[in-house]
């Protein structure tokens, strides 16, 4: 139903007879308000709404967490800290292409840790980070908060 709202928030750009980012934002509400009503009525599946909810708190998540990252690492390398670079193994409780996809990439997004290898049973993933004090704290960190986000994003 995401891939709906982008289709009729373009095909109502290109009924404007341009292109641009106020239409497409324009077409996107109108589209979702179809959707939305036609979800209520029982004609389409409800998870729109909670689809487009959960992502944009993953986005908001995300956007916070990106800010602070790059405050610490900048905030190192003003003072010179010394790192105590890692790599740790997540265990994944995400299971599909698309859900691994998103959260290696919101990982290696943000600064101080980068996605290096998914293990062949694709149930865990090895991630260095430039600070951990603790494993147990790092897997939380990731677990607890992108992760969590990227599954209620794809349920």
């Amino acid at each position: 139903m995401l891939l709906g709202s982008i289709l009729l928030a373009l095909a109502w750009a290109a009924l404007q007879g341009e292109i641009t980012l106020l239409n497409v934002v324009e077409g996107y509400v109108i589209g979702y308000a179809i959707l939305a009503l036609l979800a209520k009525g029982g004609v389409m599946p409800s998870t729109l709404a909670s689809r487009t909810r959960h992502a944009i708190g993953l986005l908001v998540f995300f956007a916070w967490e990106l800010l602070l990252a790059n405050f610490r690492v900048a905030a190192d390398v003003l003072r010179g800290h010394r790192i105590e670079p890692a790599v740790v193994a997540i265990p994944l409780d995400v299971t599909t292409d698309g859900e691994i996809l998103l959260l290696s990439m919101l990982i290696n997004i943000t600064p101080g840790s980068v996605t290096i290898d998914l293990s062949d049973d694709r149930r865990t993933l090895y991630v260095h980070v430039m600070h951990m004090k603790s494993a147990d704290q790092t897997r939380r960190e990731i677990k607890d908060g992108f992760e969590r986000r990227v599954k209620l994003v794809f349920e």
